[in-house]
């Protein structure tokens, strides 16, 4: 009988000690997560339809310290998901992280302090060309950090690859502002532009004369500032998306033939 007893304390406290599996949040079955790392693109599929519901740039891992793979969100730490989160190891405070997987997170740039003026600038500098820039999260502009904490419960399904396709047409377009389906916006009409950029259109990372040409007149007409390099960069994609808005077309950043044509004959 003393055995018996013994035995079933025994039980007992080894059940105490094993914690069961953790469930599924409400809601987890909803979206799924896609990070591009080669084009370095974040995609929100809703798992119903396989829609797109939120799609944002992102700044993944330099030296390929993110991993790749596929993962459940999940939460290990009180201050997940909060408003400003300090990692200490950089002596940096970040907006919004959600936990990919141990110390990999989604969040926002880093700042130095709680105070959304003090953002790292070379932070937003990779982040706008597109660099692998991190220690291994992935970075992403702070509204965007914001949605995925809120919308995005533990347990949701977040696959990260490197992708095969050129993304750089549609990067310049979610530069200009995250696609969001709660706007109400079509996907098929937000990216209808890139259908024009495919077709022989100039943008970020092209180079040559007929770019130092479309710099130049665009200088000549006010919208371009600085030196004339032949180089698609920053500068250039402003200057474009300025005279683009200035003759009420969609400001994307990346110029058709078309739309050079009509520059020149300016």
């Amino acid at each position: 009988m003393r055995r018996f007893w013994i035995a079933l304390a025994a039980l007992c406290v080894a059940f105490c000690l094993v914690s069961p599996p953790q469930a599924r949040a409400a809601g987890a079955d909803e979206y799924r997560i896609e990070v591009d790392i080669a084009n370095q693109i974040a995609t929100v599929y809703r798992r119903s339809d396989g829609s797109v519901a939120r799609q944002m740039v992102c700044s993944t891992g330099a030296n390929g310290t993110t991993p790749r793979g596929t993962f459940r969100l999940q939460k290990s730490r009180a201050a997940d998901r909060s408003e400003w989160y300090f990692i200490g190891q950089y002596q940096c405070y970040v907006k919004y992280p959600t936990r990919i997987q141990g110390s990999i997170l989604f969040h926002s740039l880093p700042y130095a302090d709680k105070d959304m003026d003090t953002v790292d600038p070379q932070a937003v500098s990779q982040l706008l060309e597109g660099e692998r820039a991190s220690h291994g999260c992935v970075r992403l502009q702070w509204q965007d950090a914001q949605w995925i904490a809120e919308n995005c419960p533990d347990g949701t399904e977040t696959r990260i690859f490197t992708g095969a396709r050129d993304g750089r047409a549609l990067r310049q377009l979610l530069l200009e502002g995250s696609y969001t389906a709660a706007d109400g916006a079509d996907y098929e009409a937000f990216t209808e532009p890139l259908r024009d950029a495919e077709n022989g259109a100039l943008g970020r990372g092209d180079a040559g004369e007929d770019v130092l040409a479309l710099q130049n007149r665009l200088g000549l007409m006010g919208y371009f500032e600085g030196p004339l390099t032949g180089e698609y960069d920053t500068a250039t994609a402003v200057a474009v998306m300025r005279w683009q808005s200035a003759q009420g077309l969609s400001p994307t950043g990346f110029i058709t033939p078309t739309q050079v044509g009509r520059i020149m004959a300016e």
